[in-house]
């Protein structure tokens, strides 16, 4: 295969986000196959790692911590007197034409070879505007999370503003795909997120561990408060298990404070972040995500991928994409304590429905694969054509 440019632009490059992650993993493997990869990230973390190799290039936009805030109209904040709000404008505005003239410099080392632009995050697009039609350069846009997430924020009107003049737009389901499609979008696509590691272990030694775990930024909409409560509910009835929620984040004083209130020190643990989540995995049963709402949540993704059994709330098109009910794991409305509850239950209480559950999951996560998502990027870098490689 001819090597290839390929530009990932994400909000920020460093952090432990799922954005980060799943463009990180591509990133590599692109790499190993002999492509030219880099980053130009929009912002950047204050003193937060990376999931990057060091030998992938980063160029940040910002590198002064500046943040774009909202657009505002000018003319109705001037004669409502709100110079502040005008001032803020002004100076947004003119940081974009000089950020926007920086990317174009950051392209023009391209020359006229072909250059793959993979746009993680659709607030990326604003700044890649004045390359949007050169001949050579082919951007692909992504919504890491579901069309009804989408709608619940700022996000969703720059998806139909800028999304519609891509390459190509890929979204996590075949689901929010149809949706883009009936608006008239014509270049909606589907691409799952690769798990970056896949393991077979043993099924009842994985029950023999007895141990429920979770992963995620510790925030109120990850819902870990609901999982606390579902899990101390039933903790009598399952001796022995514990539950063990991985992350940081803002929420993490009040989970401490639910976790006392419930008196279920000994029981629950909030282990703070972790470096190694597969070595997490392959240390526990099965996993539970109570959040209110995701895209393709890489969490289960993983979880699935060490044959662990999942419980989720039905927070997004894309869990059903994972989860099979019945079959490799439970769902439960969201926020719904008592389902969640007697889910944890069953999975605890009952080895042979547990083993069964985990083996449909490690077969499950076939298809998230990291090689088998990797040849779908191939195929459509072939689709959306190009002949001038990197010599």
């Amino acid at each position: 295969m001819k090597s290839k440019n390929i530009v990932f632009v994400l909000n920020e490059y460093n952090g432990h986000g799922g954005a980060q992650r799943v463009a990180s993993i591509l990133a590599d493997d692109f790499l190993k196959d002999g492509h030219n990869v880099a980053v130009l990230s929009i912002n950047e973390q204050e003193n937060e790692p990376s999931y990057f190799s060091a030998d992938i290039p980063v160029h940040i936009v910002h590198k002064d911590g500046y943040r774009a805030p909202i657009a505002k109209e000018i003319s109705s904040n001037l004669k409502a007197f709100r110079f502040k709000k005008v001032a803020s404008e002004v100076k947004r505005r003119i940081e974009l034409v000089k950020r926007r003239k920086e990317v174009q410099r950051f392209f023009d080392k391209y020359g006229d070879e072909d250059v793959y632009v993979i746009i993680i995050q659709v607030w990326g697009m604003q700044w890649i505007q004045p390359v949007l039609y050169r001949k050579n350069v082919k951007i692909i846009g992504q919504s890491h999370e579901s069309v009804a997430a989408a709608k619940n924020s700022h996000r969703y009107k720059r998806l139909l503003r800028y999304y519609r003049q891509v390459s190509k737009f890929l979204l996590l389901t075949q689901k929010d795909a149809e949706y883009f499609a009936n608006l008239g979008f014509t270049n909606a696509g589907v691409m799952y997120n690769p798990s970056p590691f896949r393991s077979a272990n043993e099924a009842l030694k994985l029950y023999a561990n007895k141990t429920i775990v979770s992963t995620g930024r510790l925030i109120e909409d990850k819902g870990f408060d609901v999982l606390i409560e579902s899990f101390s509910r039933v903790a009598k009835d399952i001796p022995g298990w514990k539950l063990e929620i991985y992350g940081e984040g803002p929420a993490k004083k009040s989970l401490q404070s639910l976790i006392d209130v419930l008196d279920m020190n000994d029981r629950i643990h909030l282990k703070g972040q972790t470096g190694n989540v597969q070595k997490v995995l392959e240390s526990a049963s099965f996993f539970a995500l109570t959040s209110k709402a995701e895209g393709l949540p890489m969490s289960l993704i993983e979880a699935q991928s060490c044959g662990l059994p999942c419980i989720s709330t039905d927070c997004a098109p894309g869990i059903r994409e994972i989860i099979d009910e019945y079959e490799n794991g439970y769902l439960a409305p969201v926020g719904d304590v008592p389902v969640l509850s007697r889910h944890i239950r069953r999975l605890a209480q009952n080895e042979d429905l547990y083993a069964k559950f985990s083996e449909k999951s490690f077969s499950k996560s076939e298809k998230f694969e990291k090689s088998v998502i990797k040849q779908q990027w191939y195929d459509i870098f072939d689709e959306l054509g190009g002949g001038h490689g990197v010599n």
